[in-house]
């Protein structure tokens, strides 16, 4: 997922936004979409609007001209007509890619609001830092930006067998290359060769980069 083409991104919410606003909206780490069960798509905030829904909004950035929102729902947010809520994960290769690009981006932001709601030097509500996106602490002055969390994805590979793993909650027949978050102190390269030895127990040699992405899926 990287940072799609025609996105101009940008915090500072409008004062107006149009019918035709892309609206994110996340209740809990599930995202509502339309359009039905082989057609995914990202609501409008007219439909949004018109389905009662409501929450806290984050303002994106636009994509080709169409103004882009990510909506914090509460947890308790009513099915609605005309909507479901699935995981991100769910619509891999069913929703483009530039709008599951920017559903990754608006996931990360809302995950960063909902849990920073309270100061974490000394237990103060935070409030909004004016001019960027940031958490800004009223009492002792903390400031807590969106958290990133580095993490690697390892293909391991003997001649021309690859070695892929699979982990209890997948569903039959799925499988994934190796990969975990970086700890403190460690370069990617010494988490890659970690990481792979604790879930398979095997020693790794010749690493090689490959590329980068934005993954929207932060520890729970």
């Amino acid at each position: 997922m990287h940072t799609p083409a025609g996105f101009n991104p940008s915090h500072a919410l409008p004062a107006d936004l149009p019918a035709a606003t892309l609206v994110f909206a996340f209740r809990d780490a599930k995202i509502a979409v339309g359009g039905g069960e082989g057609s995914p798509a990202i609501p409008t905030l007219a439909a949004i609007e018109s389905a009662g829904l409501a929450g806290t909004r984050h303002y994106l950035g636009d994509l080709a001209g169409a103004p882009c929102v990510a909506l914090a729902l509460a947890e308790d947010a009513p099915e609605v007509p005309g909507l479901v809520f699935t995981g991100l994960r769910s619509l891999f290769f069913r929703l483009p890619d530039p709008l599951l690009a920017l559903a990754a981006r608006a996931f990360q932001v809302v995950e960063w609001d909902r849990t920073h709601r309270y100061c974490g030097r000394c237990a103060t509500a935070t409030r909004e830092k004016a001019g960027e996106r940031a958490k800004e602490c009223p009492a002792c002055g903390h400031v807590a930006y969106p958290r990133v969390s580095p993490a690697m994805m390892a293909l391991v590979t003997r001649g021309r067998e690859i070695l892929l793993a699979r982990a209890h909650r997948f569903p039959p027949g799925m499988f994934s290359a190796l990969a975990g978050f970086v700890e403190p102190g460690e370069t990617i390269e010494d988490c890659i060769a970690r990481e792979v030895r604790e879930e398979v127990g095997v020693e790794i040699r010749d690493i090689r980069y490959f590329g980068s992405q934005s993954w929207a899926f932060p520890t729970r």
